[in-house]
């Protein structure tokens, strides 16, 4: 049994793996947190009595969250969580940047995800804080992918940088009578219309394609876009299990030996 931890920009999610699959655990905001309060809360009272035999990592957070978890995994598991990375290569998905390691690692496993599931090109979308979209042919050569702001992000630029109304939520439609809803609706199309241009321009490169959303506001991307697509909320968990999968029995015994160098802050 393993848990599987996907620490976002401003969100962390995680699953509980066993024999039967991934069970998704409660997704918290992990800025301003007392994240040992909250991890006693989602992951050990769903655990129980059970305890993981590894805990694997996508983080793109940096070191602000990773050193207190690892520390409050060595004192409830005795064991350190293992950060995977972007490389070169993975079960014939094939990096498209020179330098694979400045490749987010969890664009990486969402494909990788994605590729465990779906044969032929993807088109896999990750939209959040940030969102990406990336494109694989038929053969696991990744041809790129594009960034830009998330809904969201987009609407606390307009509240930072002008003087409109900060609309968090609201409804997204093509046209409204009050600003709030002018923001919603703005926002929610202008990354609409991006990801169906993005994902017609990936379908003159490679096709047939699967179109894959994930990330924080796929919902809202499935719900509006007139392309088929397919929505899976765990799919960057999916491939840090690949990933967690491939490692060797070293690499899993060095995670139980250096708890002794970590302390709970």
């Amino acid at each position: 049994m393993r848990i599987l931890v996907d620490i976002g920009n401003s969100r962390c999610k995680s699953a509980i793996e066993d024999e039967d699959g991934l069970h998704p655990l409660e997704t918290f905001a992990w800025k301003d947190v007392f994240l040992h309060e909250v991890l006693d809360r989602v992951w050990l009272k769903a655990l129980g009595e059970r305890r993981p035999e590894s805990v694997h990592v996508s983080n793109v957070a940096g070191e602000r969250l990773l050193p207190n978890m690892s520390a409050w995994c060595c004192d409830k598991f005795a064991i350190k969580p293992i950060a995977i990375h972007s490389v070169a290569e993975f079960n014939g998905l094939k990096n498209a940047y020179n330098e694979p390691e400045t490749f987010g690692v969890d664009r990486w496993a969402a494909m990788i995800g994605a590729r465990a599931q779906y044969s032929g090109g993807l088109c896999v979308i990750d939209s959040g804080t940030a969102t990406t979209v990336d494109l694989i042919d038929a053969d696991g050569v990744h041809l790129g992918g594009a960034i830009l702001p998330g809904i969201y992000t987009m609407r606390r630029s307009l509240g930072k940088y002008t003087s409109a109304l900060f609309a968090a939520d609201g409804d997204i439609s093509p046209f409204s009578d009050n600003t709030a809803g002018g923001i919603a609706g703005g926002t929610g199309f202008a990354s609409i219309g991006a990801m169906e241009r993005l994902v017609y321009e990936a379908s003159q490169r490679v096709s047939p394609m699967t179109t894959i959303v994930t990330g924080g506001e796929a919902k809202i991307l499935e719900s509006f876009m007139r392309i088929p697509v397919v929505h899976d909320e765990l799919l960057v968990l999916k491939g840090v299990s690949e990933m967690g999968g491939a490692l060797s029995e070293i690499e899993l015994g060095l995670a139980s030996t250096c708890c002794d160098r970590l302390s709970l802050n």
